[in-house]
């Protein structure tokens, strides 16, 4: 059934989204805070608007920010819930915090909008191709209904979590583990490397073991062939870790291990050797430690 949707936030994330809802025959408007980024969209259909609230005439908002900072503006002074025209429900799908996944939820609910939490899992390119899945919460049951019926028209699969806030902690503990486990590659990869073991051929034992899953074989070509085109970045993964860090704070339960990850990741970011980079790009941080020189695999790396 085509519903008039909002998109709000058009870095790489947001585009996509908005691609896939086009493609699905949604009357779609987009919003971007920077001119210019609506342009592409614009030219497949969608409907550039100017300000926030004409943004929130949509019968459905989406969101796709920065951070909780970002996430904060939209319902703050001038925001989106600021104008006599309000979405019937505002799906936010930015990696937040917990916290700011409920201040947002709270003011929607006191302008009479329905908020739902619904974290994406999967880089711009999963959305394209239709294979993204979102973590889904929030204390509307209509709405997370609703919710899950749009975007299925973006994704294969979501999952409800619970109420309130519940998707944005499902999805910092699911970045967190992909950090960790990026860590731990980079430093097996460069462990083998060390020992004469090339790591096409390591990673291909890895992929058909009982511990190979997508992950690791789609990181396969940036370990085994330096193949480091972005999808996300080391800023976006130190964040995260961050979060996660601090939800375990905020509820006194001990986190040593994404902790040090998180360390290793902001020293990336501060060596500068992951800059413009995908977050696969910390083995580049390890090697150095090791005082390993890397260069890409010779056997061919398994489709």
């Amino acid at each position: 059934m085509t519903t008039e949707v909002a998109v709000v936030g058009l870095g790489k994330m947001g585009v996509a989204l908005a691609e896939r809802l086009l493609a699905a025959g949604h009357n779609v408007r987009v919003w971007n805070r920077s001119p210019g980024r609506a342009d592409h969209l614009v030219s497949r259909g969608a409907i550039a608007v100017e300000t926030l609230a004409d943004a929130a005439r949509a019968d459905i908002l989406i969101s796709s920010v920065l951070d909780d900072t970002a996430l904060a503006s939209l319902h703050g002074t001038d925001g989106l819930l600021a104008g006599p025209h309000r979405p019937q429900v505002w799906i936010d799908c930015t990696t937040v915090s917990p916290s700011a996944a409920i201040a947002a939820a709270s003011a929607a609910a006191a302008s009479g909008v329905a908020f739902v939490s619904a974290p994406v899992s999967g880089n711009p390119d999963v959305v394209r191709s239709g294979s993204a899945i979102f973590a889904l919460s929030g204390d509307d049951p209509d709405a997370v209904a609703r919710c899950a019926e749009i975007l299925q028209d973006v994704g294969r699969a979501s999952y409800v979590v619970g109420t309130g806030a519940a998707a944005a902690m499902v999805k910092l503990c699911t970045n967190a583990v992909l950090g960790i486990t990026m860590q731990a590659l980079a430093e097996i990869a460069v462990l083998g490397e060390r020992a004469g073991v090339d790591r096409g051929g390591l990673m291909a034992f890895i992929n058909d073991s009982a511990i190979g899953s997508p992950f690791t074989r789609y990181k396969t070509n940036a370990v085994a062939s330096l193949d480091l085109f972005p999808t996300f970045s080391p800023e976006g993964m130190r964040k995260d870790l961050r979060l996660a860090v601090d939800a375990g704070r905020a509820l006194n339960v001990p986190a040593p291990l994404i902790s040090a990850v998180e360390v290793e990741f902001s020293r990336l970011v501060a060596s500068g050797l992951g800059s413009g980079l995908d977050f696969a790009s910390l083995i580049l941080q390890v090697a150095r430690d090791a005082g390993v020189e890397l260069h890409s695999s010779t056997m061919p790396v398994p489709a």
